[in-house]
């Protein structure tokens, strides 16, 4: 093996800009900052990743899944593959991994991973039988044509190794560049017409069933039935299949005046800094970054104690976690918060000193930079 810099492809679906996308795009601009690997995207959506991505000059091509079968992205990866001539190719989600692991193989048996970047959400009843033949087409190309599955939890790992072998599993954090967050949300003027001086509770990702949106606006409700008198507001932001489902909920809960849906938001981070809290209620999670912005922006975190979640919040030293996965739980803790201060402001400046000592970006880019250059060594080697 030379020591050219390494060319890394990454196959991604980009139509949705949530906690995988965000990562995404941090490792890549980490890449292009830190270290000499050459990053290069596929994306099979137009989004908002594919706009941030060429915002910072980084290399990006879109074979849109809405005109394109999947044996044509196929081909077009291959083909892409052949004129670009990666050293590794890295994979995100079931479509990506079963896609990019197979052109990798038909390309020229290139070494290819995967990053999983939370739990399987479910699985299809047996009589589904097309979503069951996807489900094992990610199983078989993740157990054997890609070399690494990384996980992003020690969590995820004891969930996955039933699935997979131990020894082709890699744990690596998620990292975040805080002095970029920082510098982007102090850049943007607070909204002057914004008059509400309300203790703001946030909750924000895809309206899906494994988040548990429910159980944030049951706790909003137990708020209004047991503490009146508070000036509280509670705001949901982003989308999904279940609005409509939460809204009717919103309203059989009375607090069409107390939660508000907000919708997608582009600018989560700007969001997020004028909470005075931010909840978790998700029945699992990986590593969220919705967190690791959080505690860069001293928003503090009341979350269910699942996934990477503990350890990331220092089994509470560093947030409030919340073992009892019920809307009272979540409630009292909110009341907690605001009624002592003094462990807020603890709370929030032992998140900041350990989001940015143990989850920085360059640390995160590092560890994957590592993992191809052993993919490729393994590779000169068999080759000899």
């Amino acid at each position: 093996m030379d020591n050219n810099p390494i060319i890394a492809l990454h196959i991604s679906s980009g139509d949705l800009w949530a906690g995988a996308e965000v990562q995404l795009f941090t490792l890549a601009k980490s890449f292009k900052n830190i270290t000499d690997t050459n990053i290069h995207i596929i994306l099979f959506n137009h989004g908002l990743l594919e706009k941030q991505l060429l915002d910072n000059n980084i290399n990006v091509i879109v074979f849109d899944e809405s005109k394109l079968n999947g044996l044509q992205i196929l081909r077009q990866i291959i083909s892409t593959i052949k004129r670009i001539r990666p050293d590794v190719i890295h994979t995100h989600r079931v479509k990506e991994n079963i896609l990019g692991s197979m052109a990798a193989l038909l390309a020229g048996n290139i070494p290819s991973l995967r990053t999983a970047h939370g739990a399987p959400e479910h699985n299809p009843a047996w009589f589904h039988i097309p979503k069951r033949l996807i489900m094992f087409l990610d199983w078989f190309c993740g157990r054997f044509l890609q070399k690494k599955i990384i996980v992003v939890s020690d969590d995820l790992a004891g969930i996955l190794q039933k699935s997979f072998p131990v020894d082709k599993i890699k744990v690596i954090e998620n990292g975040i560049d805080t002095t970029s967050v920082i510098k982007s949300v102090k850049s943007i003027k607070p909204d002057e017409k914004s008059s509400d001086n309300s203790f703001k509770v946030g909750i924000a990702g895809r309206l899906v069933p494994v988040k548990r949106v429910d159980i944030f606006i049951q706790a909003a409700q137990k708020m209004l039935n047991d503490h009146p008198e508070l000036n509280i507001s509670f705001h949901i932001f982003g989308d999904g299949p279940l609005r409509t489902k939460l809204e009717v909920l919103n309203q059989r809960q009375k607090t069409e005046n107390m939660v508000h849906f907000e919708g997608h938001c582009e600018n989560m981070q700007q969001e997020l800094s004028c909470l005075d809290t931010l909840l978790i209620t998700s029945d699992h999670e990986g590593l969220p970054m919705i967190l690791l912005e959080a505690m860069t922006l001293q928003v503090p975190i009341i979350a269910h104690a699942v996934g990477g979640i503990p350890t990331l919040l220092a089994h509470g030293e560093s947030g409030v976690l919340i073992k009892k996965h019920q809307p009272t739980a979540f409630a009292e803790a909110i009341y907690r918060l605001m009624d002592d201060p003094e462990n807020r402001t603890k709370i929030i400046n032992n998140a900041l000193n350990r989001v940015t000592t143990f989850y920085s970006n360059k640390k995160n880019a590092m560890a994957y930079n590592t993992i191809y250059k052993d993919l490729i060594s393994s590779r000169y080697t068999s080759d000899q």
